[in-house]
């Protein structure tokens, strides 16, 4: 004989759980250093400046931060669901604003891309057009490079799911060029030795193009967006957030 639980029980339930979802803030991360270090690994400690930044919205807040390990695909997906609550290193589209509410202030009003090669194989790419002359380019699946780059359908591009596959594949030859964005490629050739093994282009893309922090709007979190978005407004007037970006972009710059 089924046992069937009373509809008063249950909703004591479902309350118990949003309550205990609103005190935890489910932070979706993807390997990007230096704005996400450790998000490859699961035994890692996290670190990056997305995620110090994170930790003192979360101190202001005093709620806790659970890190979701995620691809970036699977990220997106993720925050579409409302199984993670807040995503960082997000470029604003419409496609995504239907499922993501941004924070008013980005935490970056740039974040530069060039290409590299393998030391000693590299080619000439000092502008756009050359890029045509590749036989194929590493990107990340579902990334935003930058809108040109993004639509051109005649390059011919080659998508990973993980960043931190770019550099090991560059090297081994599965590809001729790798799309990248500087402040992340700069971590990697310091952190993990490929400084001197990798070359870059003459052409580098370099536009005011904001990256922002988002809520998911399907999040338990959802209601207690306007003091989400007044702490991170306050991060960035008093200056904490670029103090967070200076000492990891000094820390991280290949000499």
């Amino acid at each position: 004989m089924k046992k069937f639980i009373p509809v008063a029980i249950l909703l004591v339930l479902m309350l118990q759980t949003i309550a205990m979802g609103a005190d935890n803030i489910r932070y979706a991360i993807f390997p990007a250093p230096p704005y996400m270090i450790g998000a490859d690994h699961e035994a890692s400690d996290v670190s990056g400046i997305d995620v110090d930044i994170v930790r003192e919205i979360a101190r202001r807040m005093d709620i806790e931060i659970e890190f979701i390990r995620c691809p970036w695909a699977r990220c997106l997906e993720l925050m579409q669901s409302g199984q993670a609550d807040l995503l960082s290193s997000v470029w604003k589209r419409p496609e995504r604003e239907v499922y993501l509410r941004y924070f008013d202030r980005p935490f970056l009003d740039q974040l530069p891309v060039t290409f590299y090669f393998k030391k000693g194989l590299e080619q000439v790419v000092n502008q756009y057009e050359d890029l045509y002359r590749l036989n194929s380019i590493g990107v990340l699946r579902g990334a935003g490079y930058f809108e040109r780059f993004d639509q051109d359908t005649q390059l011919k591009k080659q998508e990973v799911t993980s960043q931190d596959q770019l550099f090991p594949m560059l090297m081994k030859g599965r590809f001729e060029a790798m799309a990248g964005y500087v402040p992340t490629e700069n971590y990697r050739l310091v952190a993990e030795g490929y400084a001197g093994k990798i070359a870059r282009s003459g052409y580098e893309f370099v536009e005011n193009i904001p990256v922002y922090m988002a809520i998911s709007r399907k999040s338990p979190l959802a209601d207690r967006f306007d003091e989400f978005n007044r702490v991170n407004t306050a991060l960035a007037d008093e200056g904490v957030q670029a103090q967070i970006r200076s000492a990891y972009y000094r820390k991280f710059t290949p000499p």
